[in-house]
């Protein structure tokens, strides 16, 4: 079968064959469970219910990031649709301009998103492969880097790049009414910013994550929850 969503140089996989694989979900959980100075992991940033780890990795200039995140009173699947469904996603997410599905193939999909910078700033614009897989122990969500005819390059933006993504939502043993995350983010926001400042925006945006997911839980989606049970 033709590629119908690949742009020329490109090459994508074609419309029924998925771009992940076993070995991507077998690769996130591996990561997560090295924490050690011979894996290169190394402790950033410790708050209240957030642990942020780095890592360099080899011809990259854009660090790991890892975050072991806390969200009491969340449910594990209410915490996955806060992150999956679009439509609930982009209203606590502050600086998304845009975030839509451009294809849903079922066992995966296709996602365009803008992200507001401050002024002076270009605002970046990133394409990616979505999916998720939900086990009796965890729910995990991964992102390739993707491109998609319906949105080449912009000139009003920026176009990032996803290098390795992903979320492991579980519930909290013996409390089915909370949940941890643990957050992976590498991703290149290109044009001229500095990697160093790219890299100390990755350290602090996992809480700031965190924030933004559980305040808008507790003021808004739970009492929408609650409202059709």
């Amino acid at each position: 079968m033709a590629d119908t969503h690949s742009e020329a140089g490109s090459p994508q996989p074609t419309k029924y064959e998925s771009p992940f694989s076993d070995s991507d979900f077998d690769e996130i959980l591996l990561q997560e469970i090295s924490n050690s100075a011979e894996d290169g992991w190394v402790q950033a940033r410790e708050s209240e219910g957030c642990i942020v780890w780095q890592k360099s990795v080899p011809d990259q200039s854009i660090h790991l990031i890892k975050a072991f995140l806390d969200f009491p009173g969340i449910p594990a699947e209410q915490l996955l649709d806060m992150v999956y469904n679009l439509e609930v996603r982009r209203r606590y997410e502050t600086m998304f301009r845009s975030y839509e599905v451009l294809e849903d193939f079922g066992s995966y999909r296709i996602t365009y998103l803008v992200v507001e910078f401050p002024a002076g700033i270009w605002d970046r614009d990133m394409i990616s492969f979505n999916t998720k897989r939900s086990t009796g122990e965890e729910h995990i969500v991964l992102y390739k880097n993707a491109t998609h005819v319906s949105r080449p390059p912009n000139a009003c933006y920026v176009r990032g790049e996803t290098i390795f993504s992903g979320l492991i939502i579980r519930a909290v043993p013996g409390d089915v009414t909370s949940s941890t995350c643990t957050l992976f983010l590498q991703s290149d926001v290109k044009g001229w910013i500095p990697t160093p400042v790219v890299n100390l925006l990755s350290k602090i945006s996992p809480k700031r994550w965190q924030t933004s997911v559980s305040d808008f839980y507790s003021q808004t989606y739970k009492k929408e929850v609650e409202s059709r049970i």
